[in-house]
């Protein structure tokens, strides 16, 4: 988290038991209130299988204590999606709701799930898919970071007049730091990119973070194929391959949301909740 650090005043917390490190917490200040954590993709108390609910109860009793010492008096919390649960564990929102929490944001989260037998695509995505073969486009692992962060800023500031969230160089530094985590894929025709994705890859989830192609790759329609390309990849190697959300606030981006959906992509929810105390 530290090459946006900048942006975010840490306040990221590791609890103890009979000194032993129980979880962890990736959070940082807002005004007067503890978030978990929005600059990143998902938060809420990572811990592993010896979580308990006691020992969650206890977590939360600890965090409350701390935040009073420090006259915070409010936690935005927001849940990690159960497609990254490496075993069942939604203690952290039983606990919530027994402390009256807010549930303030219900996003949706697209996903597919990889072992499925069988990923159903639209008949609009097949076609898609058989006319990148038909071209001769190829996929492949890609190091032109800059070329695919330049068309991701061209599509944002045409369609929504925004930015990308990382720079260039951040987006580098981040691959650099992890090289087996987040990778990038692009489509080429012969030696030109046309688009890519970017990906986070961890345990049982692949998560596209950016996904785009410059106007030469929307007219040869080579994202559903880049996007296939991918899915059976990763097929038997991951459980998971989520879009994330589509969604900011109550405003969800339906165009988007039905792309992703064409692909085989069905809903997974990411609760955030509001606990406010004294």
């Amino acid at each position: 988290m530290e090459y946006h650090s900048h942006r975010f005043k840490d306040e990221s917390i590791l609890f103890y038991h009979k000194q032993k490190l129980v979880a962890v917490l990736p959070a940082h200040l807002e005004d007067d209130m503890l978030a978990t954590h929005k600059g990143l993709t998902f938060g809420g108390i990572i811990c592993d299988e010896a979580m308990t609910f006691s020992l969650m109860q206890e977590v939360f009793r600890t965090l409350l204590s701390y935040l009073q010492s420090k006259r915070i008096f409010k936690v935005h919390y927001k849940v990690i999606p159960v497609c990254y649960h490496q075993i069942p564990a939604c203690e952290d929102v039983a606990v919530l709701t027994r402390l009256r929490a807010t549930l303030v944001e219900r996003d949706l989260v697209s996903v597919i799930n990889l072992a499925a037998p069988k990923i159903e695509y639209y008949r609009g995505v097949r076609w898609s898919i058989r006319k990148a073969h038909k071209l001769g486009l190829i996929v492949r692992h890609s190091d032109d970071w800059e070329s695919f962060m330049n068309i991701m800023k061209n599509l944002l500031e045409e369609r929504y007049g925004l930015s990308p969230v990382h720079t260039t160089e951040e987006i580098i530094k981040l691959a650099n730091l992890f090289p087996s985590n987040i990778l990038l894929y692009g489509v080429y025709n012969e030696d030109t990119l046309l688009g890519g994705t970017i990906l986070y890859v961890s345990d049982q989830v692949v998560h596209a973070q950016y996904m785009g192609m410059g106007s030469e790759g929307k007219r040869l329609r080579a994202l559903p194929f880049l996007l296939d390309t991918l899915f059976k990849k990763y097929r038997g190697k991951k459980q998971y391959f989520s879009f994330g959300t589509s969604q900011d606030g109550d405003y969800i981006n339906e165009s988007l949301y039905y792309f992703k959906e064409s692909l085989g992509a069905r809903a997974m929810l990411q609760d955030q909740y509001l606990l406010s105390f004294n």
